[in-house]
């Protein structure tokens, strides 16, 4: 059967023949020698820069035809470059945790012979879209659109733009529907469909989405944006092929990949030292409150062990041995989801250079065993949350590979990370009177990193989106019926260290049209478990919150011309202080709001990261505090208790001013206090054995315990042989 590949190759012989290259040679498409890179390689670093420049102008061209906010504003979008059965050669700049899983859609749709399907077929001009997690994907909101790059007859590439959606149709408004427990309810699907052909969309696809959405114009111009990001690269491919020939790009694409899986190698060498690292991560949801199905109303906490192996030949593997139950809520994962971790915290840790492609995450493994919040066996278990895997897991997978780095004295690179996000969905009434639902996401670029080991951690950061941006409130308050009153850094909120956490926001809104409809989200967050607990002695920070005020007196207040609320402070609580009226939520982490707002009812967001600090507090440079404490970020009852510094407020100069002399004796108290608190471990080991046999935990805790249990192979056994238990020791749960 002829295919429109090289030679007139099917793509499935193409994508059959690389997987089998690189099983039996270990180099990406068997390149054992890499030609172009020998011969001239300032040539092939070219070839390369022209490929990166035209990812990034394709989407930056995105941006200015989108209308929605989050593509706009926060840019939570990226273009990719793919070989034709799959590979990624090249991402652009943007939300990189996409760059391996568009590839593995294609590699789908050619496993499925899209290719020779009388209906569907691979042909100039095609576009495909796909946001379906049963294929794959983070979640349904991060739209995958294609277009099949031609040659002369010859398939030679895709081309793919991701764009994360503001709004799906779902049962709640927004993109990440908290209250769909299966897959049913979560809105809008494309599975990997041919949406147009000829450059044009198909009118089905249109009026799919017209009828499906609570905005179903911002959804239809981001396909228009990305469509117009697919052609332009396209064309530039074309345009480079011509320049270059035939024979060196295919080559050269294919030298990228492999050039990069060696690199990627050389620098685990270089930076890390083999050998195991050990973390826990938590995945949290609680449903027991929730308006969902009888049988979903649980809470659920599952445990997921974390082995982190640097294996000497410079390869990574991520063992998840041990993983708890998964549940019917968001928060589950998957494997090709931990695939998405790993290509996001590779490219912000190790592999930054600008060249990280699919020989990049070729050099990680994971083992996500099957049945387990981390590969549920259902396949209609609720998809919105998938990504609460790798971004808490993901993040702790930085936190340990930096201690290798600190190992090796590459301080430099070390970093606490920070896993969580808080956003809201609203629908109801807009400012015109119309219908409408949308995700209000300025979190992406509202939290705060860890804190690093040669400095404090950054402000306005968020994990999964290196150019972070929360975007403008004057942008965001002409899609939602909000207005922003204030957005400030509270007092006293990092995460505590010899260098500190970035400082999250916290923002207070205003409802402006009634009614409107809240739903407030925690995924990939966690709120009784604080996961980035800090490094070497570093202090947690404080978890995300938010606080729903109904029935205010706020309108009132602004006929008397007297302060609304604004923020928070230390001394005093403004939303209870300034205004008046029924608080109907104060939550943190996964909760949801049940009330409905009208005009002038607050909702106030702390944008927390629970991000930790790197090193002792105590060993803060007093410089750095008093920075601190003349920027209004530290207060002086935190300055004596966490840093053990004394200061005095010079009301002539209006600056602190740091007492040398008290600070030394309250750092010298402090551990002589410490000294006579400490206990030895044994004797820490016998009490926690002896708690562990007597049970002296809650239900939900033995529940989890008990999942990882019954479902890991080694970590079991390591489990009860480290707790001197017997080999079939469980916990006793009372089933309700």
């Amino acid at each position: 059967m002829k295919g429109i590949g090289k030679d007139g190759k099917t793509l499935k012989a193409i994508l059959e023949e690389d997987e089998k290259a690189y099983q039996e040679t270990g180099h990406v498409f068997g390149l054992k020698e890499l030609k172009l890179a020998t011969e001239n390689p300032l040539k092939l670093e070219l070839f390369h820069t022209r490929l990166r420049s035209a990812m990034v102008a394709g989407r930056e061209q995105a941006r200015l035809i989108s209308a929605s906010p989050l593509v706009r504003e926060v840019a939570e979008l990226a273009c990719a470059f793919y070989t034709p059965d799959g590979y990624c050669i090249i991402q652009s700049t943007g939300i990189i945790i996409h760059m391996d899983l568009m590839g593995e859609v294609i590699k789908w749709m050619i496993k499925h012979d899209y290719e020779h399907d009388e209906e569907i077929g691979i042909r100039e001009g095609d576009i495909f879209t796909s946001n379906d997690n049963r294929i794959v994907g983070m979640h349904p909101a991060d739209f995958y659109d294609f277009m099949p790059i031609f040659y002369k007859g010859e398939l030679v590439g895709w081309v793919g733009t991701v764009i994360m959606e503001t709004e799906l149709g779902g049962i709640c408004p927004g993109n990440v529907p908290s209250l769909a427990t299966e897959r049913f309810v979560e809105g809008i699907r494309f599975e990997a469909e041919k949406t147009g052909e000829n450059d044009r969309w198909h009118k089905f696809a249109e009026q799919r989405i017209r009828n499906s959405c609570r905005l179903p114009d911002v959804l239809l111009l981001d396909r228009k944006a990305a469509l117009g990001t697919n052609i332009k690269v396209r064309e530039d491919i074309k345009a480079l092929i011509e320049e270059v020939g035939i024979d060196y790009y295919r080559d050269a694409a294919r030298e990228l990949i492999e050039m990069e899986r060696r690199a990627q190698l050389e620098r685990v060498k270089r930076r890390t030292i083999p050998g195991r690292l050990r973390t826990l991560g938590v995945l949290e949801a609680y449903y027991s409150d929730a308006a969902v199905p009888p049988h979903h109303r649980k809470d659920h906490v599952s445990f997921v062990p974390f082995d982190f192996f640097i294996n000497s030949d410079g390869t990574y593997f991520w063992d998840f041995d041990g993983a708890g139950n998964w549940g019917w809520h968001p928060n589950n994962t998957t494997p090709l989801c931990m695939k998405g971790a790993i290509c996001l915290y590779l490219t912000q840790t190790i592999a930054y250079t600008g060249h990280a492609n699919s020989g990049t995450f070729l050099c990680v493994e994971a083992n996500c065993p099957y049945d387990t919040v981390v590969n549920p066996s259902n396949p209609n278990i609720a998809t919105g949350g998938f990504f609460s895997g790798p971004i808490v897991l993901g993040s702790l997978a930085v936190g340990l590979q930096s201690r290798t780095f600190f190992s090796r004295g590459f301080v430099e690179e070390v970093i606490a990370a920070s896993p969580s996000m808080l956003p809201w969905g609203v629908s109801g009434k807009g400012w015109q009177g119309e219908d409408f639902g949308q995700i209000q996401n300025e979190c992406a670029g509202t939290m705060a990193s860890g804190g690093l080991a040669i400095r404090d951690g950054f402000l306005g950061y968020i994990i999964w989106l290196p150019l972070s941006d929360m975007g403008s409130a004057e942008v965001w308050e002409t899609h939602i019926p909000f207005i922003t009153l204030g957005r400030m850094f509270p007092t006293d909120s990092c995460g505590w260290g010899k260098f500190r956490s970035g400082y999250p926001l916290v923002t207070t809104h205003m409802a402006c049209t009634s009614p409107l409809v809240v739903d407030c989200l925690a995924c990939s967050t966690n709120d009784k478990f604080y996961l980035d607990s800090g490094m070497f002695g570093g202090y947690p920070a404080v978890n995300q919150w938010a606080k729903f005020l109904v029935k205010s007196n706020t309108l009132k207040l602004i006929e008397q011309r007297k302060p609304l609320v604004h923020g928070i402070s230390p001394e005093k609580d403004e939303i209870r202080e300034n205004v008046t009226g029924e608080l109907e939520v104060e939550t943190c982490g996964s909760r949801f709001f049940n009330g409905v707002a009208r005009v002038g009812d607050i909702l106030q967001t702390g944008y927390g990261g629970n991000a930790g600090g790197f090193g002792d507090p105590m060993k803060r440079d007093p410089a750095l505090t008093k920075k601190d404490l003349d920027n209004g970020l530290l207060s002086l009852e935190r300055c004596r208790s966490i840093y053990c510094t004394e200061a005095r407020y010079n009301e002539k100069d209006e600056e602190w001013i740091i007492d040398v002399e008290k600070t030394a004796e309250l750092r010298e108290n402090r551990r002589k206090e410490r000294l006579e608190k400490g206990i030895p471990v044994k004797e820490w080991w016998q009490k926690r054995r002896q708690d562990i046999i007597e049970e002296k935990m809650p239900q939900i805790l033995k529940k989890a315990y008990n999942g990882s249990l019954e479902k890991g192979e080694k970590w079991p056994g390591e489990f009860r042989a480290f707790w001197d238990v017997p080999s079939d020791f469980i916990f006793k749960v009372e089933e309700v």
